[in-house]
C-alpha cells in the first residue's frame, strides 16, 4: 500500500530543520502494510537520531524477520533531533512512523532497542512525543505496549519504570510469536496485566512490574526478592537463538535517505565472541559464539550490494579477525566486489587479525579506514583485561599495515581500568609513537596513528561488575597524562567527555531510585546525553542534589561480590561464580586464553589441512552457555571446506615499496594500485544529463545527491569511469546546488563512462534505478572540450508559488523591487542574522502566468506564480527569504507559508551573447576556442576531487 509523502504532516515545515529526510521515509526498500489486512502493528522506535538508528543491525535484522510475517505490520520512527522535537512541540503534532505516517499511539506494540544508557532521555521523548504516559502504570489498557530489548536490557532498572516489559537476549527468534501472542491475547479479552503475566510465563520476557524489590544490606541497592504471581519465574532466562542462520541477514534493508553514520553496507558475521575480555558486556551476554555460514555471507553482500548500490561493504563482529575462516571469507568477498569496484572494510579488529595476504586483499580496490584495539598501554594491563593481546602483535600488525601503503591508523584504549597505575595510561601514547615511528619507516612523515581514549564505565554481567569507576577528578588527571604525553611525542590523542561516562555509570548500575532522577532530568530539558551537543550535566547534578536520600556514589563505588545486584534475576546464560573467579583471576594479572579455540592458538586454522591435523581439545572454561565443542570443530571444517581452503595460503610476496631516501633514512611510499585495463582520460565517453528533482528527495541536499547518484549507476550496472589514486572516485560533475526543500526541473549532471553507450538507453536504465522523485528527463554525449556542467553559467529561473497572495499584490512587490537601487533583507546564517543586499543578484522579478509550471510536477498549487532569474556569481538571498521580505516591504506580509519553490532553468552566456541551456552543444567556434585555450573539464570532477 503506497502512501502519498505529500500528505505527510510535516510537509510544511520540516524543510527548517536540519537533514528533513530524517523525519519522512519512503526510502528506498521500506515496507508498507495495509494494517487491514495484519493482526498486530510494532513500531520499532529507535532511541537516538535516525543518523545512528540506520546503522544498527539489530534493527536491520528484526525489521526483515517481522515485516517477512504477514501478520505483522512493522515500521520505524527515530528520536527527532532537538530542532525537530521543538517544531513538534510547539505545533502541538505527535511523532508519527516512517512508513505510513501513523502516530506512535496508534501502533499496538512500540519497540525499543537499548544500545547505551545514555539514550534514557531519548526513549522518554519518544514516548512524550507519542502522547504517552512515561510510566507504564500510568498508560491506559488501550495504550501500545512499550517493550524495551538489546543490551541495556540485560541491567534495565534505572529505566524499569517505563516500560511494560524487556525481551532478553535474541530477538529474532522470540518476537514475532510474543508480538501475535499479545494482540490475540488482548482480543480475546484479556487485560493487559494478564497479557503481561502470560507472556512472562512464557519465557524471556522480564516484567518490571510483576516483581517485587528490597534493599540489599550488602550491595545497599534495591535488588529483586519476590513475585506478585505464581505463574512468573524468579529467574528470567534469556532468548536465545542457537543457529542464527535460522535468520538470514536481510540484503533489502532501507537505503538510508539522509547520510548515516556508518553509511556502508555492514553484516554480522558472526554474534558472541571468543576471547573474554573482562570489561565487554557484549563479549558475556552473547555467547556462546555463532557464526553466519561463509557462503551465504558473501551471497548476501552481492544482492545487497546489486539492490542498494553501495560502494563500499563491512564484515561486522565483536571480533571480526576471530570468525574461524576470516582469510578465506575475505579472499571470496573481495573476488565479488573487485570487479564491482566496492571497497570491503572489517571492523573490531585485534592487533593480531590480517596477516599480508588479507590486508592486500583489502586494498585492491581501495584503502578503508584500518582500525584496531589494543584497549591498554601496557601489556600488564593487557593481561589484567584479557586482552590476549602481546606488544609483538601490535607492532607486527604496525608494520603490516603501513608496509602496505596505509598512512593512517586509529587505535582504540581505555582509561579508568581497574587495577590502573599511571604508567599504563602514560603507556598509551607512548604506544601510539612506536607504532607511528613504524610508520614512518615505510611513508614518511605521512604516517599518522591517533590514539582514541574513552572512559571505562563498569558494567553488569562482566567480571569488572564489582569493580569501582574512576571519580571525574581522577579522569580528568588520567586525561591530563595522555595530553602531556601526547603532546611530548607529537601524536594524536582524542578522548571522550567524562561527563556523559559519569552518568553512564550510574545508570548501568543504578535501581530503581535511579528512574526517578531520568524522569526529572527529561522534564528540565535533558535530551541526547551521549553527544557533546546535547549533554547539560548541570541539569543532572541539580536533580540528583535536590532528590532526598539520592547518593550517586552508591552506584559508582566497589560493590561486595557476595552482594545482591539489580540484574541478578535476568539470567544471561552464564554460570554463577565464572564472573567472580574472572574477577579473580584479573587481580592476579592472570590472562584466561581465548575459549573455543586450541590451547595456545590466539587465532584460528586458515585451512583444512592445518585445522583436521590440531587435535588438541577447544579450551572451554565451562561459564554456563554449554558450548557443543565438537559441533564447533565440525562446522569450522565444513565452512573452510564450502570456501576451498584447502591447504595453507603461499608466503606472501613482500609489500612493493619504492624507495623514498630522506637524508639516509630508509623510507618508501607504495605506488597506488593501477587498473591494467583502466581506460585513459582521452578515451572515456562523457555525458550530460538534465533530471528533474521532486517529491521527497528534494529535501536531500547537494552533499546527499553526491552520494545518491554513484549509487543509481551502480544499481543500473552501468560502470563509472574511475579517477587515480589511492582511493580512486566515481567521475561525475554537478551543477550547483539547489536550496534545500525546492524542486527542480533543471538539474544537471556530467558523468565519464569507461564505454559508449546511446543516451537513450542511459537515460532509461538510469531512470529504472533512481531514487522515488529523482526523473533523468534527457541526455546526450558531451564534446571532448566542452565546459562542465557547472561552469560558465550566468542566470538560473526559479518559480514561487505564493498561497493567499493576489497577483495585483506580486506585481506591485515586483515592481517596487525593481525600482529599488539596492534592497537589504536580513537572513538568518546558521543561527546569526546577517543583512544581505538582494537588488544586484536578482536580473527579473515578475508575475508569472499559470502555464510557467511545469507539467511534471502535477496540477499547479494554489497561489499566484513569481518568477526570479538571478544573476549567478552575484551574491543573492534565496527566494525563501527575499520573497518574504518584497512582501513585507509594500505592507502586505504573507500569512501563510511559502508555496512550492522551483528551479525553472540554468543558463549559460555564449560568445555570441545568447543565453543557451547546458542541454545545449555550444556552437563549432566556441568548441575550437575552448580546444585552442585548453578549456576542458578533465579536472571538474566534483566527485573525484
Amino acid at each position: 500500500m503506497a502512501v502519498s509523502r505529500a500528505l505527510h504532516p510535516y510537509a510544511n515545515f520540516v524543510h527548517k530543520v536540519e537533514k528533513p529526510v530524517r523525519y519522512l521515509g519512503g526510502e528506498l526498500f521500506q515496507v508498507e502494510k495495509d494494517w487491514a489486512s495484519v493482526e498486530v502493528s510494532i513500531c520499532l522506535a529507535f532511541p537516538d537520531v535516525y543518523d545512528i538508528g540506520m546503522s544498527h543491525l539489530g534493527t536491520k535484522i528484526l525489521y526483515k524477520v517481522l515485516n517477512d510475517r504477514p501478520e505483522i505490520a512493522c515500521e520505524r520512527a527515530f528520536t527527532p533531533w532537538m530542532d525537530m522535537e521543538k517544531e513538534l512541540r510547539d505545533r502541538k503534532l505527535p511523532l508519527v512512523s516512517l512508513e505510513t505516517m501513523r502516530p506512535l499511539r496508534e501502533f499496538d506494540v512500540i519497540g525499543c532497542s537499548l544500545q547505551f544508557e545514555l539514550t534514557f532521555t531519548n526513549v522518554l521523548t519518544i514516548l512524550d512525543l507519542a502522547g504517552l504516559a512515561l510510566r507504564a502504570d500510568q498508560r491506559g489498557e488501550e495504550d501500545p505496549l512499550v517493550i524495551g530489548g538489546g543490551p541495556v536490557a540485560t541491567h534495565p532498572e534505572a529505566i524499569a519504570p517505563f516500560f511494560d516489559a524487556f525481551l532478553i537476549g535474541d530477538g529474532e527468534g522470540r518476537l514475532p510469536e510474543l508480538l501475535l501472542s499479545y494482540k490475540r491475547d488482548r482480543v480475546s479479552g484479556l487485560g493487559k496485566r494478564e497479557a503481561l503475566i502470560r507472556m512472562a510465563a512464557a519465557g524471556g520476557v522480564y516484567v518490571p512490574a510483576l516483581y517485587e524489590r528490597e534493599l540489599d544490606p550488602r550491595s545497599g541497592l534495591l535488588c529483586i526478592s519476590g513475585v506478585v504471581d505464581e505463574r512468573v519465574p524468579m529467574k528470567v532466562v534469556r532468548a536465545h537463538v542457537p543457529d542464527i542462520n535460522a535468520f538470514p541477514f536481510p540484503d533489502d534493508s532501507p537505503v538510508a535517505a539522509a547520510e548515516a553514520i556508518f553509511d556502508r553496507l555492514s553484516i554480522e558475521i558472526a554474534r558472541g565472541c571468543t576471547e573474554g575480555c573482562r570489561f565487554c558486556q557484549a563479549g558475556m551476554i552473547y555467547r556462546p559464539v555463532r557464526e553466519r555460514d561463509p557462503n551465504a555471507i558473501v551471497d548476501t553482500i552481492v544482492s545487497a550490494i546489486d539492490k542498494g548500490g553501495y560502494d563500499e561493504a563491512s564484515l561486522t563482529a565483536l571480533s571480526t579477525a576471530d570468525y574461524s575462516c576470516i582469510d578465506p571469507l575475505v579472499k571470496k568477498v573481495m573476488e565479488k566486489l573487485r570487479e564491482r569496484r566496492v571497497s570491503l572494510g572489517v571492523s573490531s579488529l585485534r592487533a593480531y587479525g590480517l596477516n599480508e595476504s588479507l590486508l592486500d586483499e583489502i586494498r585492491s580496490v581501495r584503502a578503508t579506514g584500518l582500525t584496531f584495539a589494543p584497549e591498554a598501554g601496557t601489556q600488564r594491563m593487557r593481561d589484567i583485561i584479557n586482552k590476549n593481546v602481546s606488544e609483538d602483535d601490535v607492532t607486527a600488525s604496525a608494520h603490516r599495515i603501513f608496509a602496505r601503503g596505509w598512512d593512517r591508523m586509529k587505535c582504540y584504549f581505555m582509561i579508568g581500568l581497574p587495577l590502573e597505575h599511571d604508567e599504563d595510561v602514560v603507556g598509551i601514547p607512548e604506544t601510539a609513537s612506536r607504532l607511528q615511528a613504524i610508520g614512518r619507516q615505510y611513508v614518511g612523515r605521512r604516517a599518522e596513528v591517533t590514539a582514541s581514549c574513552s572512559s571505562h564505565v563498569p558494567k553488569p554481567h562482566t567480571p569488572f561488575q564489582w569493580a569501582a569507576m574512576d571519580t571525574v577528578p581522577e579522569i580528568q588527571r588520567k586525561q591530563g597524562l595522555l595530553r602531556d604525553t601526547a603532546r611530548r611525542l607529537q601524536v594524536n590523542l582524542k578522548y571522550h567527555d567524562v561527563r556523559g561516562s559519569y552518568l553512564e555509570g550510574i545508570f548501568a548500575r543504578g535501581d530503581l531510585r535511579v528512574a526517578e532522577i531520568i524522569e526529572v532530568a527529561f522534564r528540565r530539558g535533558a535530551r541526547f546525553d551521549g553527544w557533546d551537543e546535547g549533554l547539560k550535566l548541570d541539569i543532572w547534578l541539580g536533580v540528583m542534589q535536590e532528590t532526598p536520600g539520592f547518593d550517586p556514589t552508591r552506584y559508582l563505588g566497589t560493590l561486595p561480590v557476595d552482594g545482591r545486584l539489580p540484574w541478578d534475576h535476568l539470567d544471561v546464560g552464564l554460570e554463577d561464580g565464572f564472573l567472580a573467579q574472572e574477577w579473580k583471576r584479573a587481580t592476579k594479572e592472570r590472562l584466561s586464553p581465548p575459549c573455543g579455540k586450541p590451547k595456545g592458538n590466539i587465532i584460528h586454522h586458515t585451512n583444512l589441512r592445518d585445522h583436521d591435523a590440531d587435535s588438541r581439545k577447544l579450551v572451554c572454561y565451562h561459564c554456563g552457555v554449554a558450548c557443543d565443542l565438537n559441533a564447533m570443530r565440525s562446522e569450522r571444517a565444513k565452512f573452510l571446506s564450502s570456501l576451498g581452503a584447502y591447504e595453507p595460503p603461499a608466503p606472501a610476496a613482500p609489500a612493493p615499496i619504492t624507495a623514498r631516501g630522506t637524508e639516509g633514512q630508509g623510507q618508501g611510499r607504495r605506488k597506488p594500485p593501477v587498473r591494467e585495463d583502466a581506460p585513459k582520460p582521452a578515451d572515456l565517453v562523457k555525458y550530460r544529463l538534465r533530471y528533474s528533482k521532486a517529491g521527497l528527495v528534494r529535501l536531500q541536499g547537494h552533499s546527499d545527491m553526491l552520494r545518491i547518484w554513484p549509487r543509481i549507476f551502480r544499481r543500473a550496472g552501468i560502470e563509472v569511469a574511475q579517477s587515480y589514486g589511492f582511493n580512486p572516485k566515481p567521475i561525475f560533475s554537478f551543477s550547483p546546488a539547489l536550496p534545500l526543500g525546492a524542486y527542480s526541473v533543471s538539474e544537471y549532471l556530467d558523468v565519464a563512462l569507461p564505454e559508449p553507450m546511446a543516451a537513450e538507453e542511459l537515460v532509461r536504465r538510469l531512470n529504472a534505478s533512481a531514487d522515488p522523485g529523482l526523473e533523468i528527463l534527457e541526455g546526450r554525449v558531451l564534446h571532448g572540450t566542452e565546459k562542465g556542467c557547472g561552469a560558465g553559467l550566468n542566470a538560473s529561473d526559479y518559480l514561487v508559488v505564493l498561497p493567499g497572495v493576489s497577483e495585483d499584490t506580486v506585481a506591485l512587490a515586483c515592481r517596487t523591487f525593481l525600482g529599488s537601487s539596492t534592497f537589504d533583507v536580513k537572513v538568518d546564517r546558521k543561527g546569526e542574522q546577517k543583512t544581505v543586499e538582494a537588488r544586484s543578484g536578482v536580473k527579473i522579478a515578475r508575475l508569472a502566468a499559470a502555464s510557467l509550471w511545469p507539467d511534471l510536477l502535477g496540477p499547479k498549487p494554489e497561489g499566484a506564480l513569481l518568477h526570479l532569474r538571478y544573476v549567478e556569481n552575484v551574491p543573492s538571498v534565496r527566494a525563501a527569504d527575499l520573497v518574504p521580505a518584497l512582501l513585507a516591504a509594500i505592507g502586505a506580509p504573507l500569512t501563510a507559508d511559502l508555496g512550492p519553490i522551483v528551479r525553472l532553468a540554468l543558463w549559460r552566456g555564449d560568445r555570441d551573447g545568447r543565453d543557451r541551456s547546458p542541454m545545449e552543444a555550444p556552437p563549432p567556434k566556441e568548441l575550437d576556442a575552448a580546444a585552442v585555450e585548453g578549456d576542458a573539464t578533465d579536472g571538474e570532477v566534483e566527485n573525484a576531487a
